[in-house]
């Protein structure tokens, strides 16, 4: 019996000392370079959101290239780039959309004319510098302008991604010309939205007063849930560098309507409200606040935009104060499918 009781013993001992091996899988046999996509979008988010906008605010973004057949990269890889206009120029529009435009030189800068995937890694960056005159350019708000970039040369791998065409003149971004497509260039989209871009929960108060003597036309509203996330929701969307568009609905003798009211920010974040339309005046005046309603939806500091505004329409005065919090910021992954003009 006491030999039965030391075998499991023995056993338990024997598989407690057993430890599993690292798995170690070999490295393919060459090594390329390519950019993960053709044709993403990038905003740029100026203001908060809920991942890094650091790079955003310093008004930059970075073109990003990869290297398979290894897990990481064994030493620096250094891939050359060069802008190449001509792969798009006059070419493509954006499908459902405008014309897709090189940007133009003026409007960006890239910090260095290499891509080092760095040792260790799989993945490495070109900055891109934007400047003043594309913020300026009321297109910018929109998919219009797209850095086009080629690989051109690499170091410390084997191959660049290129593709095998099936003619002579087969055009990068066109699909039927080539058997195997070439990743060895980006049309890299660039837009943004400003720091006020966003959808909000909105809550406050209409007092509608009738011209005229007109009583029959007064009424009052008060727009409060009883949480603040069960408040109506509003998206404000960019118009300027420093102007936004808010789609207001009222309820008017239980007809309701939208008025596009535009935003007008400064530096400190105050802003001035008027009228996009002919058809109706507004003013009024408000500030955007960093963390101004304090533990709001979520148990947390929201950012909020405070706006007391006055709508004139031909027989009725609507004097609004709003309370407008900020749910989120509205910016998805995004890429494009370019269309032969």
């Amino acid at each position: 019996m006491k030999k039965l009781f030391y075998i499991p013993l023995v056993l338990l001992v024997a598989l407690g000392a057993c430890k599993n091996q690292d798995w170690d899988y070999p490295d393919y046999d060459s090594q390329t370079v390519y950019f993960p996509y053709q044709f993403p979008v990038r905003t740029i988010t100026l203001g908060d959101d809920i991942f890094d906008t650091s790079m955003d605010n310093a008004h930059k973004c970075k073109i990003m290239a990869g290297t398979g057949g290894v897990y990481t990269a064994n030493s620096d890889v250094v891939i050359d780039v060069t802008v190449d206009n001509a792969m798009c120029e006059g070419l493509f529009r954006f499908a459902g959309g405008g014309d897709l435009v090189p940007m133009p030189a003026n409007y960006y800068s890239l910090l260095s004319n290499q891509i080092t995937i760095p040792s260790g890694e799989i993945s490495g960056g070109v900055e891109v510098q934007l400047t003043d005159a594309f913020f300026a350019d009321p297109l910018a708000i929109q998919k219009t302008y797209v850095i086009p970039l080629r690989m051109t040369n690499v170091a410390n791998a084997d191959s660049i991604l290129e593709g095998k065409p099936n003619t002579s003149t087969a055009r990068r971004g066109v699909s039927g010309d080539w058997a195997i497509a070439p990743m060895d260039y980006v049309f890299y989209a660039v837009k943004y939205i400003n720091p006020w871009h966003g959808f909000y929960l909105r809550r406050g108060k209409d007092v509608v007063t009738g011209k005229d003597g007109n009583a029959a036309l007064n009424e009052s509203f008060v727009r409060h849930a009883a949480y603040v996330e069960k408040d109506e929701v509003n998206s404000l969307t960019t118009l300027a560098y420093k102007q936004t568009s808010f789609p207001v609905t009222l309820t008017l003798s239980g007809t309701k309507a939208i008025y596009n009211l535009i935003l007008s920010f400064d530096d400190n974040g105050n802003c001035t409200v008027s009228s996009d339309s002919q058809t109706f005046t507004a003013t009024g005046s408000g500030k955007f606040v960093s963390k101004g309603e304090k533990n709001s939806w979520g148990s947390k500091d929201r950012d909020a935009l405070y706006l007391s505004y006055q709508i004139e329409l031909a027989d009725r005065t609507v004097a609004t104060t709003d309370t407008l919090v900020m749910r989120n910021r509205g910016v998805v992954v995004e890429t494009f499918t370019p269309e032969l003009k």
